[in-house]
């Protein structure tokens, strides 16, 4: 053999590694950030995700290969290098692959070379194959063991010998646990085994019985690794108890039923839409018609293809489309699997021996030309979809982060803004609908209790908590989209709007300079403290209360049934003493009690009656405004870090209504 062909290989990996290391992207799926939080936070044990068993293993691995030599950063950089690497593996696997099969076919070593350049750039700079190289997914891993795959297939087809059925079996193996579905690649194995196996003129049960050998060296490999994997990951790892279990962590998504159901018209609208954006976000309808125009000109001449080529291919293109339409036909990162057996036709169908020599040179031009449209199209696509400062989600993010601190809540819509912020802006107290709802296995009640909890318990820490309007009132997605969280789980835009009507009130606009997305935010103690104060007739503003019941009343504000010794606390907050002439306190109280007072905890939060100030309430009921100068105050000095209003001594059966709190500054 000679060094051309490692030498185009040599060149071909070369140049996918430079073309996906320059693309790589900043700006990642929900699915990516996943993967990349889950490496850097959980521990390995929780990094065995049912659908791609092998993924979350395989970065945490590398991230510990990489943290021994020294690397301190994120897992991103790492997985990202690891999908460049197997992009480039795979279309140098492809591009050899179709060089060999053109040559075992058609001999000629320009056009040897030519099948596998242009087998080669097609994969290479379509949509879906290109950004998921330069992404952090799980697709791009699996591709490169469907291509050895596929190369084993064809070896089988011709000689099915029990070495190349066992590393069939191993290699897809692997595809399996980087994804699940490869499990469809069972199909075409039996279409290669059966092509093998009757190779030679011979009766049908002879060579039924020569089927068991390779299908044996097949089976136990695949067997003993996927089911190995999963038994010991669900039992061993995992925890689970039963087959029952076993089955339904398995299953996973499928159990849902947000995924599936009936396959009707719009389901093939959508298969047109997923087949084009692989190829390419825009113009991909184009190219995609001008593909098949090739392959339906080329295709009589494909009957005399390499032993099993074509009916491996059509196999595995049959048993993958029907169940991805199925499933979800519009999700390009579905359709990069089909990808290799469906150019290999292509390309095939092209460099076909049978062809005249001017037909060959116009289809291979019509292809060339095909792959560089291509190649501009997606160029232009998927840096400019890998541009952060471009990305609305990472200026939002990038904006929201401005306008906060590290420990204030943000509520956001469900999707990129529960990931973005915590990964890029660092900002880790982020809630949404959809973490709610997983939380209380979907109980609706339950989960508005968890977000009214989450914010009550910010407010009560002084901190900020900033909502966003499509987290208040969820967006239903257009038809033909997937559902929302708020969909899939029968919640309506009211319903979800009803858990934050006791925030409206309190609610201020949160200026981003931004069209959209819009947010609200309830204050932060601190901020209301140097501010307007605390209006209660509005909102508790985390403050609590101890030894007295909330209650109604005619009046507005906070009003109060208390007990003995009754008091409200305020948030955490700092105050510098020197900065304020006096304290107001607006406040109506029916109780024969009129003794109020109010504390002033210190440094360390302690409460002491030297750092307090006394004072009696008016008679008749009515809401005072109580001005209570802080200069003379013995306790109202150095730095003071929260307050205590107690509104009477103790009660009596009547209700106090708190209406405001008020520092006044110098």
């Amino acid at each position: 053999m000679t060094t051309r062909p490692w030498l185009r290989a040599g060149l071909t990996f070369a140049l996918c590694v430079s073309l996906y290391g320059l693309t790589r992207t900043a700006v990642h799926t929900y699915d990516a950030l996943s993967y990349i939080l889950d490496v850097d936070r959980k521990p390995w044990q929780e990094l065995f995700h049912p659908h791609h068993l092998a993924y979350g293993a395989m970065g945490a691995l590398i991230k510990g290969g990489a943290w021994a030599l020294g690397w301190v950063g994120s897992a991103e950089w790492l997985l990202q290098g690891a999908n460049t690497l197997a992009g480039a593996v795979g279309v140098t696997l492809f591009g050899t692959l179709a060089s060999q099969t053109v040559t075992r076919w058609r001999g000629g070593e320009l056009a040897v070379a030519l099948a596998g350049a242009a087998a080669a750039l097609l994969l290479a700079v379509s949509y879906a194959y290109w950004y998921y190289a330069v992404e952090v997914e799980v697709y791009t891993i699996a591709a490169c063991c469907l291509i050895a795959c596929l190369w084993l297939l064809l070896a089988v087809a011709r000689k099915p010998t029990p070495s190349r059925a066992a590393a069939l079996g191993v290699a897809q193996s692997c595809a399996v646990l980087f994804h699940q579905t490869n499990i469809l690649l069972c199909v075409p194995v039996f279409v290669a085994l059966i092509y093998g196996v009757t190779a030679e003129p011979q009766p049908l049960t002879v060579a039924l019985r020569r089927l068991w050998r390779p299908a044996l060296a097949y089976g136990v490999p695949f067997a003993l690794l996927v089911g190995g994997a999963y038994l010991g990951v669900g039992f061993g790892v995992s925890g689970l108890r039963s087959w029952a279990a076993l089955a339904n962590w398995m299953a996973g998504y499928a159990t849902t039923g947000f995924w599936g159901g009936a396959v009707d018209g719009e389901k093939f609208v959508r298969l047109g839409q997923g087949l084009a954006g692989s190829l390419a976000q825009t113009g991909g309808t184009l190219v995609g018609l001008a593909l098949l125009a090739l392959l339906l000109v080329g295709l009589r001449g494909l009957r005399a293809a390499p032993r099993g080529v074509v009916a491996i291919c059509l196999g595995w293109l049959l048993v993958y489309g029907a169940f991805f339409v199925w499933w979800e036909p519009d999700n390009i990162e579905f359709w990069i699997a089909s990808m290799p057996p469906c150019y290999l036709l292509v390309v095939l169908a092209v460099f076909q021996p049978r062809a005249p020599k001017r037909n060959v040179r116009l289809a291979a031009l019509a292809l060339g030309a095909c792959s560089l449209t291509l190649l501009g199209l997606n160029y232009s696509a998927i840096t400019r979809r890998g541009d952060a400062a471009l990305d609305l989600q990472r200026v939002t993010a990038r904006a929201l982060a401005a306008q906060s601190n590290p420990g204030d809540l943000l509520v956001v819509a469900d999707g990129l803004p529960e990931l973005y912020l915590p990964f890029y802006e660092g900002r880790a107290n982020v809630t949404a609908l959809s973490q709610a709802m997983a939380a209380t296995k979907g109980d609706w009640p339950a989960a508005c209790a968890v977000l009214q909890a989450r914010i009550d318990g910010a407010l009560a820490g002084g901190y900020a908590v900033l909502i966003g309007a499509e987290a208040r009132r969820p967006v239903p997605n257009p038809p033909g989209e997937p559902p929302t969280p708020a969909e899939r789980f029968g919640l309506s835009a009211e319903q979800v709007a009803g858990c934050y009507a006791p925030y409206e009130p309190a609610l201020e606009p949160l200026p981003l300079g931004l069209s959209s997305p819009v947010y609200l935010r309830l204050p932060d103690t601190q901020t209301l403290a140097d501010g307007p104060g605390w209006d209660f007739t509005r909102s508790h503003w985390g403050w609590q209360a101890t030894n007295a019941v909330t209650t109604t009343s005619a009046r507005a504000g906070w009003a109060l049934l208390p007990g003995r010794d009754p008091a409200l606390t305020s948030p955490p907050m700092q105050l510098e003493t020197a900065r304020y002439t006096a304290l107001e306190v607006r406040m109506a109280a029916e109780t024969t009690a009129r003794d109020a007072q109010i504390f002033f905890l210190d440094e360390q939060g302690h409460l002491d009656e030297t750092r307090s100030v006394r004072w009696s309430l008016g008679a008749g009921g009515l809401p005072q405004t109580y001005r209570l100068a802080l200069g003379a105050v013995p306790g109202w000095r150095g730095l003071v870090t929260g307050l205590r209003l107690d509104p009477v001594g103790a009660g009596d059966g009547e209700v106090v209504v708190v209406e405001s709190i008020r520092l006044v500054r110098r």
